[in-house]
């Protein structure tokens, strides 16, 4: 998928990026109704292991789009399993833009498929950018393995929440 370069607002990117501390403690509830905990799957689109600076969010789970209007859309989701479909919005190489008061990055819809989750399993997608373009792959960590996002800003109110089944 290639990379296609963005210039949005200083002020509206930071807004969503100070909005953006206050959600995502939880997997979205990506399926109706109440289900036990263990009875569910998680897809996180935030790669754990990635070193550079991304902005991720899941626009589109199995073709319904997630609540995203509140602070932005979901890092990670829970499901039920089997075989699901991801649009996940990926966006990278930020810097200042031409215009005054202006950030440039690059961005991507990526479609990720991924096959017979299972119960109490976490999938972690993965992230490769090369000459302009950026590839996903899907990891499976298991059944109940240590997972967890880190949300806030270092050194203010950054905290770990850990996924649980």
């Amino acid at each position: 998928m290639r990379l296609e370069i963005i210039q949005k607002s200083a002020a509206f990117f930071g807004l969503l990026i100070i909005s953006g501390c206050a959600f995502h403690h939880a997997p979205y509830a990506g399926y109706e109704g109440t289900q036990p905990l263990e009875n569910t799957s998680v897809f996180a689109a935030i790669d754990d292991k990635q070193s550079k600076h991304v902005v991720i969010g899941i626009s589109l789970i199995d073709g319904k789009e997630p609540s995203c209007w509140q602070v932005g859309c979901p890092i990670w989701t829970r499901i039920l399993p089997g075989t699901h479909k991801f649009s996940v919005r990926y966006s990278s190489n930020f810097g200042f833009g031409n215009v005054a008061s202006t950030i440039k990055y690059e961005t991507a819809i990526l479609e990720v498929e991924v096959k017979d989750m299972k119960p109490q399993h976490v999938y972690v997608a993965r992230y490769k950018e090369f000459g302009g373009g950026v590839r996903v792959y899907v990891e499976d960590l298991g059944e109940n393995p240590e997972f967890g996002v880190w949300i806030g800003l270092e050194g203010a109110n950054r905290k770990y929440h850990k996924v649980t089944f």
